[in-house]
């Protein structure tokens, strides 16, 4: 069973384009990847808006019906289920403001929509957009992307980000594709309002920065790992990350079930393991982690979506590729 895909209406709330790869368990509508953003946002499901009320509550003290006036809740206009309660300042983006930003770069040629979706019963959303054409790096290939999400319970600012996509095993990398003030995304609080063109000009929609991507992948499709090279870049991609933040020795980090597992997927069990820009290479171990975060670990496919895009996954991978820039700058 999909956890967290919003199955509100009955239907999952997942749209694709037409001839693209069918995403997460089978699920959703297919969509002509030419066709407006209004028959995008029916098929995703998302044709509801997010609609606010003031908290109201019984007081046991006087009898009546009390108002608390700082607080508001989001709840969905096609079927009335809460999403959230927040401040009486927070800002809402609309399902339709996230999908009429892509149309607008969608009519300027600059991107096509691919795939639109919402989770956690509505309470997340997004859509993301295929830049331009794939990239070689030797023999692998990457597809260039831009995400844009927004959460109505209060656990994620509305985010615009470059991604890639690994085509062979649909391997995501967040921190890759920056903008000319070299930021990897673009934040918009919740008490700042949503304005699609500074979105636009902040993520500085330009190729320098794919670009810039494909010279580092290419450098790190060379560079060659020892064994010990190896063993200090995995000791350093997952200290951070140890449970309760406490420090734990190497010999800790190599028994713990994520070094072993991304160890065996650099050694050759990865998709596309054999190919020369992954076989011992940087690029090679930095996509074995990014497989371990997209397709293996957590138990939940979509747990795993959720976490590998917009949790304590897309920070391990952003983490890793540092590390990565690190050794071939």
């Amino acid at each position: 069973m999909a956890h967290q895909i919003d199955f509100t209406t009955g239907q999952a709330a997942i749209a694709y384009a037409t001839g693209t790869e069918t995403p997460w368990h089978g699920l959703g509508q297919t969509v002509d990847p030419h066709a407006p953003v209004e028959v995008w946002q029916k098929a995703a499901q998302l044709e509801w808006q997010a609609l606010r009320a003031e908290v109201q509550f019984d007081s046991t003290l006087t009898g009546a019906r009390e108002t608390y006036a700082d607080k508001h809740v989001l709840y969905r206009s096609d079927c009335g289920a809460p999403l959230s309660v927040v401040s009486s300042d927070y800002r809402v983006v609309q399902p339709a403001d996230i999908l009429h930003f892509f149309g607008e770069l969608a009519e300027a040629k600059q991107f096509s929509i691919e795939t639109v979706g919402s989770l956690m019963a509505g309470r997340r959303i997004w859509a993301l957009g295929r830049v331009g054409d794939n990239a070689r790096i030797l023999d692998d290939e990457v597809a260039p992307y831009l995400l844009l999400a927004t959460s109505y319970d209060g656990t994620m600012a509305t985010v615009a980000r470059f991604t890639t996509v690994r085509v062979v095993c649909n391997n995501t990398l967040q921190a890759c594709l920056r903008n000319a003030s070299s930021e990897k995304q673009v934040t918009i609080s919740h008490q700042a309002i949503f304005d699609p063109k500074e979105v636009r000009a902040d993520l500085g929609i330009a190729l320098d920065a794919w670009e810039e991507f494909q010279h580092k992948a290419g450098l790190m499709a060379q560079r060659k790992l020892t064994d010990l090279e190896t063993d200090a870049w995995l000791q350093e991609l997952f200290q951070p990350f140890m449970p309760y933040g406490q420090t734990y020795s190497p010999e800790q980090v190599r028994k713990s079930k994520g070094y072993r597992r991304i160890l065996d997927l650099f050694a050759g069990e990865m998709i596309g393991g054999t190919q020369d820009a992954t076989d011992q290479t940087l690029w090679g171990l930095l996509n074995a982690t990014t497989e371990y975060i997209d397709h293996e670990k957590g138990r939940m496919r979509d747990n795993r979506l959720n976490a590998a895009w917009f949790g304590p996954g897309a920070r391990f991978k952003d983490h890793a590729f540092a590390l990565a820039e690190k050794l071939v700058a």
